[in-house]
């Protein structure tokens, strides 16, 4: 039974990405070109405050790491993250057309939304890598390998707080807008603007309890560094992603037996 609804989602889910992927860019020949416009920008103001006016340098044991490509290894995961919780917790309701009427597996539109922010903004960041390590002038098997264990990481994650948060933004409407101001906090108490060796100690705990930058000190070491991301923030990454699987798993299958009726 369990294998038999696992083949389902797995055939249903390849159109259904197709499908969000085309709405993104659906109405305007400027689509992808816009969608990339505000990532830009974001990045072009982010890199104006820290380094050219509070000028953050990143200092390491090699020397000095300069600011954009720390800020980059950082924020462009990020953007993914934001954008697939954000869609994905909004998606039930986005598609309350289709659950009130078909018999679908609902879990499909907050997974879907999810790959499909993730298969966006990474290409972006494909493209920092590359220019990265073609500045860098090398690039090793092991950086390959444990960026695509992060993304996987990533995507896990991002995918269980879609499922929880999409089944209760269905009962309780205001989640979506507590999203956006928790967003915020999550973003700016992670290490994606400013090194970890930079916050004051009395601050310190709270910034290493925040996952994001669990996640941000593992890309930065493994893109910027080459090194083997820390073990503890390693661990508390797995830790995370455990939690918020079988957490969004859980709470999705109770609650949604009423979304028909809510919606």
């Amino acid at each position: 039974m369990l294998m038999h609804r696992i083949k389902k989602l797995y055939a249903l889910l390849p159109p259904l990405l197709s499908r969000d992927l085309r709405e993104r860019y659906a109405g305007s020949a400027f689509g992808i070109f816009w969608t990339f416009l505000q990532p830009v920008l974001f990045i072009l103001l982010y890199w104006l405050v820290f380094s050219q006016v509070l000028k953050i340098r990143i200092r390491v044991d090699t020397g000095d790491m300069p600011f954009l490509p720390f800020l980059l290894s950082g924020i462009l995961p990020w953007f993914a993250i934001q954008d697939g919780l954000i869609r994905g917790t909004s998606s039930l309701l986005e598609k309350r057309h289709v659950i009130k009427k078909v018999m679908f597996p609902a879990e499909l539109f907050p997974l879907s939304s999810v790959l499909s922010a993730f298969i966006h903004h990474s290409i972006g960041l494909v493209l920092f890598l590359i220019g990265f390590f073609i500045w860098k002038g090398a690039i090793s098997a092991t950086q390959i390998a444990f960026i695509a264990m992060l993304m996987c990481i990533q995507i896990l994650i991002v995918s269980g707080l879609s499922l929880f948060l999409s089944s209760l933004s269905v009962y309780v409407r205001d989640v979506i807008q507590v999203l956006g101001v928790a967003l915020q906090v999550v973003f700016y108490t992670s290490t994606i603007l400013y090194p970890l060796n930079a916050v004051p100690g009395k601050l310190k705990y709270i910034v290493l309890l925040n996952p994001m930058t669990a996640l941000a000190e593992a890309y930065h070491k493994t893109i910027l560094y080459d090194s083997f991301p820390d073990y503890k923030g390693f661990l508390y990454l797995i830790v995370v992603m455990i939690a918020s699987v079988t957490a969004g798993i859980f709470v999705f299958r109770k609650l949604k037996k009423g979304f028909a009726d809510v919606l």
